[in-house]
């Protein structure tokens, strides 16, 4: 059995581009030249044979949402090098389902998670659930991130924006007015203030991300790091699968999100 791996509209994961094809089952994929030297990765059409290396490579959720695992069949001529192989062409033969997909994920936590193997296992997997955005609810969203923010204790206000850029403009403006503050603070001879004031905002600054949170839960069960395993799921995830986009720090105290904009089907 072989897999390759997808984004969710089945881009390549990692050199982005058009989609593959058109997701049916049985599609065999037009012949390409297959690299036949040594190197490990090669022109021709990549699979693997190990579902964990696939995700490893590709990613959990590669452009914010979750990754698509089809079986594959390679044909022609076929080149193996290491944990991939490449192909003139491929059958496309099955999408995975998710219960499938966990066991590369598994696979892939089993070496690190230790007792906790389980417990991690099913987070990154419904943290897959929740990338999917099976709703679209902002009120939901709202609710949900006041409890994220009361989780973490933080007096904070929200606002919400009509699009993940115009979160992401709102915080380049409040970033260069930091950036003066910081250098009117050092003209008055008063760096510490100024580095102390930067050291706070980037405490938080970014722990808004889904690998943050699984990094806070992991260290907290394998490491006994002082903080719930929780602290930067709860709330968060239940966002996101209301149909959260983005959330960031947009200003002193204030967290501004999007919702993400809803697929044609």
């Amino acid at each position: 059995m072989n897999y390759k791996v997808f984004t969710h509209d089945l881009r390549p994961p990692v050199q982005g581009g058009y989609p593959v094809f058109d997701g049916t089952p049985g599609t065999v994929l037009p012949v390409v030249e297959v690299d036949t030297s040594g190197k490990a990765c090669g022109a021709g059409w990549n699979c693997v044979s190990r579902l964990h290396e696939g995700l490893r490579i590709a990613g959990l959720w590669p452009d914010g949402r979750p990754s698509v695992v089809w079986e594959v069949e390679p044909l022609g001529r076929v080149v193996e090098r290491g944990a991939k192989s490449r192909a003139e062409q491929l059958r496309m033969v099955r999408p995975l389902p998710e219960g499938e997909v966990g066991e590369g994920v598994r696979a892939l936590t089993e070496p690190w998670g230790g007792v906790h193997t389980d417990s991690l296992v099913q987070s990154q997997m419904a943290w897959r659930a929740a990338l999917s955005r099976p709703e679209h609810d902002a009120a939901a969203v709202a609710a949900d991130l006041q409890q994220a923010l009361t989780a973490r204790g933080l007096d904070w206000t929200l606002q919400r924006y009509d699009s993940a850029w115009a979160v992401w403009d709102a915080r380049a403006v409040w970033d260069a007015k930091n950036a003066w503050d910081a250098w009117d603070a050092r003209a008055a001879r008063d760096a510490r203030a100024a580095r102390d004031a930067r050291d706070a905002w980037a405490a938080w600054r970014d722990v808004w991300d889904v690998w943050d949170a699984l990094i806070v839960e992991a260290a907290a069960l394998l490491y006994g790091y002082d903080a719930s395993p929780s602290l930067l799921t709860v709330g968060l995830r239940d966002a996101y699968r209301h149909g959260l986009g983005c959330a960031i720090p947009a200003n002193s105290k204030m967290l501004g999100w999007a919702m993400v904009e809803q697929e044609q089907t």
